[in-house]
């Protein structure tokens, strides 16, 4: 009895043992990262090399910007310890920003950084969100060779080098941002990319195991492969021979997964129930900012992931930055920044830097990246001297260095980053800055703003004036470029006076008798500006007689990056998208003189003799100005033609500046934008569109106006032939399925097309081919036919026509009649004036009757009746009617009748 007893016991401690030792193995966390690959959609375009970006994402409340930062939100979701939501934020750089046209940011190559730091860097900092880097492989390429450069993904890494580490060095430089953790864009990764983050930071976070996928149209995007990755949600270590593969390298990767995949039961339910096995998780579960249903795939996942919790007891969840989630999955507690310092090294007028750190790096060496007066940014290489210290091998002149800047981090991703100021920072006053003063006339708000969220209007009475004043905070002295920028109005004030004073002395004055371009950084002077001195800055508008006059006034700028002379252009390369032979294409390079001295351009030179310049050189461009220099370029064949445009000028850094160009030959075309005043028309009330498909913008008018709008293209063709005729429109789903275009020749109506203006929206849509005359106008109207059953607007944005060949009515019908056919040809000439000749096949003797009539069925002409023999027939009509009147212009029908049925075709008079 006691023995079985005491053996009763004995299998209840060892249930109670196996229960506990069970909960014991539960004890695995999921850490999850959720985050975005952050950028701006609105003003993207894959075919164009400069993009306008809309900022409305981070500035409007309504946005998701503001809405994933509100308390409430991050409140409703929190992790199995009580911790509410942490976001990590990859904000997208380099290459296609980099280039944009934005003038409404500081930098448009790191704009989402600077805007998530200004509009939500305090709710960032609160929460303990991560900033880092997220980098596609846009690539400025034509890699199939048609002539269309496009921002591809680029087929390796290399080609992207030398910007990725110029789009590190702004994060560094500019805002303090250098990564710890990182994903790539596309999910892309090669050998070459992965062992160079290898070489700088410690956690990457793409791995996107089991997916593969190959992209071969451009533009190219999307193309990956991580089909040898690991399935499991465990960081591994890349092999430096295949990314994919776990290996011996430095770093760390983390399977990743989309926040909609992630909503799905079994993926979580994947990992915690591995988890419950003792083994904890990492997950890197991300999605885009601009996504509409960004937040509520965050919410679905925080219930999903209570849901798992209580149906694995044990097992918790935790919500993660990128450093943090691995940190905690490598069982540190270490979260102490290495301590680094940085020394300069003076030889002569050249800098070198010496760096310590207290501790071993994760890097082999420090990033150490600098920015000169000219605004390049530029590694600094530098080699170890002995254990945790580093000298620069390059050396800077000091009199162009702006700044330098040096990050490191350890292994476990505790980072330091140093800043070395040379120049001060530009300084930005907005017109809600303290430093910015109202002190003359009646001032209000407006939305129209070129900068930040609003501008400031005033109205200017007859013989009238408004004045406001900017307090510049200088803490550094040095020489200055002061700049304005503002908003487009109407009838802006002309007569502008600005006063920089020191104290109550006004030391210099500058008069404007033209309103400040718009959306512009407009120059204003340059000056030594001392820190120990009240220095001001005033704006006066006056008006005389005029009435209905407006001052505005929104952001001044200050800029230590001061020099003499500076020739800039923005394109590194020309791409002329669309050249047909035989046909002098004009276009123009903007050239920027950034100094505070006058910029002359002596001469051009083209290297392969396809390009001219009709400019009388030298040419003079002001400081702080910009010029477009004109040239031509003509080609008799077509094809791909490679030329390399020379510019020469007193620029002492770079008196000779080399462009190349890639132009693709087509056949003759020709193209109408919206924009060609001469050439486009409008009827009706049409509004403008910043969105576009063909040049910088499109016009809309919507279905219900009245009267009924609609627009018409109008041009003289240069070469007769047969055409193709294309229009596009930008990508839209708002546009109407029964859009009419309607062909005209000098006013006769030859055809017209039905269009669905959604369909293919964003690219060339063909609408038909038409044999056209040169030297006639051409008419292209687009109206709404009223059955729209999709959208509520109208769209006009550009046509297209496509020489394909000679005119079809021009071939020889002896070549074409089929033996057993009756034919009726194209007339030609068509257009004619005065005669046309008319041709017909007949495969066996019949009885013909050819008639001509107007377009209300009315008979003009009866030209032949009676019996023919079989073969080819001619006739000739002289555009007299039956009464041997002279008929007027306008399109015509000819019809044969047969015993085998009717044929007709039209064509066109002229006079």
């Amino acid at each position: 009895m006691d023995f079985f007893f005491s053996k009763k016991l004995v299998l209840f401690f060892l249930t109670i043992f196996l229960l506990f030792s069970n909960l014991l193995m539960a004890s695995g966390t999921v850490y999850l990262v959720i985050g975005s690959d952050t950028a701006i959609w609105e003003g993207m375009s894959t075919g164009r090399f400069q993009c306008t970006y809309r900022l409305d994402l981070y500035t409007d409340p309504a946005r998701n910007g503001y809405a994933v930062m509100d308390p409430e939100f991050r409140s409703k979701h929190v992790d199995s310890f009580g911790q509410p939501l942490k976001l990590t934020w990859w904000m997208m750089a380099g290459n296609i920003f980099r280039y944009a046209t934005n003038t409404n940011v500081p930098i448009p190559n790191i704009m989402t950084l600077y805007l998530m730091k200004k509009y939500h860097g305090d709710a960032i900092q609160q929460y303990g969100d991560e900033l880092s880097l997220h980098y596609h492989t846009f690539h400025w390429s034509d890699y199939d060779g048609d002539g269309r450069y496009y921002w591809n993904q680029s087929l390796t890494f290399m080609e992207c080098y030398d910007d990725f580490n110029y789009t590190l060095a702004q994060f560094l430089l500019e805002e303090e941002v250098f990564p710890v953790s990182f994903r790539s864009g596309w999910h892309y990764m090669d050998n070459d990319w992965q062992n160079y983050l290898d070489e700088l930071l410690p956690f990457s976070m793409h791995n996107d195991y089991p997916h593969k996928r190959t992209d071969t149209t451009e533009p190219l995007d999307n193309t990956y492969d991580w089909s040898l990755a690991p399935r499991e949600f465990i960081p591994y270590r890349p092999s430096p021979e295949n990314y994919q593969i776990p290996g011996d390298g430095p770093g760390w990767n983390v399977r990743s997964a989309h926040l909609y995949t992630t909503r799905r039961l079994d993926l979580l339910d994947t990992l915690f129930n591995h988890a419950s096995k003792g083994i904890d998780q990492v997950a890197c579960i991300w999605g885009h900012l601009p996504e509409v249903d960004f937040l509520e795939n965050i919410a679905k996942i925080d219930s999903v992931a209570h849901l798992m919790e209580s149906r694995y007891p044990g097992v918790k969840f935790r919500y993660c930055s990128a450093i943090e989630a691995m940190q905690l999955w490598m069982g540190t507690d270490d979260d102490q920044a290495p301590v680094l310092d940085v020394e300069e090294i003076v030889q002569g007028n050249e800098l070198y830097f010496q760096i310590y750190t207290n501790e071993e790096i994760f890097q082999n060496n420090p990033f150490v990246a600098a920015k000169d007066i000219y605004e390049d940014y530029f590694l600094v290489p530098c080699t170890r001297v002995s254990e945790n210290s580093w000298q620069t091998t390059r050396g800077i002149a000091r009199d162009n260095l702006a700044k330098i800047g040096v990050a490191v981090c350890d292994t476990l991703g505790n980072q330091s980053i140093k800043i070395l100021r040379y120049l001060p920072d530009d300084i930005f006053i907005d017109n809600n800055d303290h430093h910015y003063v109202e002190l003359e006339g009646n001032w209000q708000s407006t939305s129209n703003a070129a900068w930040d969220m609003d501008a400031r209007i005033a109205q200017v009475g007859p013989n009238d004036s408004a004045r406001v004043q900017w307090y510049l905070p200088i803490t550094q002295s040095a020489m200055y470029n002061i700049s304005i920028q503002v908003p487009e109005i109407s009838n802006p004030v002309e007569n502008i006076t600005f006063i920089l004073n020191k104290g109550i002395i006004g030391i210099d004055t500058l008069h404007r008798e033209l309103p400040l371009d718009a959306r512009e950084w407009v120059y204003l002077h340059t000056a030594y500006l001392q820190a120990s001195e009240e220095i001001t800055l005033e704006m006066v508008g006056r008006t005389k007689a005029q009435t209905g006059k407006t001052m505005v006034t929104d952001v001044l700028k200050l800029s230590a990056m001061v020099r003499e002379i500076d020739l800039y252009i923005a394109d590194e390369r020309i791409n002329l998208d669309e050249v047909s032979k035989r046909d002098t294409s004009l276009f123009a390079i903007k050239v920027h003189n950034r100094g505070y001295m006058q910029l002359t351009i002596s001469g051009t030179e083209s290297v392969n003799g396809f390009c001219s310049s009709p400019e009388p050189f030298p040419i003079q461009i002001e400081p702080m100005s910009s010029r477009d220099v004109m040239f031509y370029f003509y080609a008799e064949e077509t094809g791909l033609s490679n030329d390399t445009l020379v510019i020469q000028s007193n620029d002492p850094r770079r008196s000779t500046v080399r462009l190349p160009l890639n132009v693709f030959v087509q056949n003759y075309f020709q193209v109408v934008d919206n924009e060609e005043s001469d050439h486009y028309y409008e009827f009706g009330t049409w509004h403008y569109s910043n969105a576009q498909a063909y040049g910088p913008s499109s016009r809309y008018a919507w279905l219900n106006s009245n009267p009924l709008a609609f627009a018409r293209f109008e041009f003289n063709l240069k070469e007769s032939g047969h055409y193709e005729l294309y229009q596009i429109v930008p990508s839209t789903e708002n546009a109407t399925d029964h859009a009419a275009y309607i062909i005209a020749i000098d006013g006769n109506r030859i055809d017209s097309s039905i269009v669905n203006q959604n369909s293919g929206s964003g690219n060339w849509v063909l609408l038909g081919s038409y044999d056209l005359p040169a030297d006639v106008p051409i008419q292209i109207t687009v109206r709404d036919v009223g059955k729209s059953t999709v959208g509520q607007v109208l769209r006009a944005d550009a046509v297209r026509l496509l020489w394909i060949g000679e005119s079809t009515s021009l071939a020889d019908p002896s070549q074409t009649a089929m033996a057993d056919a009756y034919e009726l040809y194209q007339n030609y000439p068509n257009p004619f004036n005065p005669v046309t000749q008319i041709t017909f096949h007949l495969p066996q003797a019949s009885e013909v009757n050819l008639v001509v009539y107007d377009l209300n069925g009315r008979m003009v002409r009866s030209l032949l009746q009676g019996p023919k023999p079989a073969g080819l027939h001619q006739i000739e009509w002289d555009g007299l009617n039956n009464n041997g009147s002279e008929t007027a212009s306008g399109v015509y029908v000819y019809l044969l009748k047969t015993e085998r049925g009717l044929l007709s075709r039209k064509m066109i008079k002229l006079r």
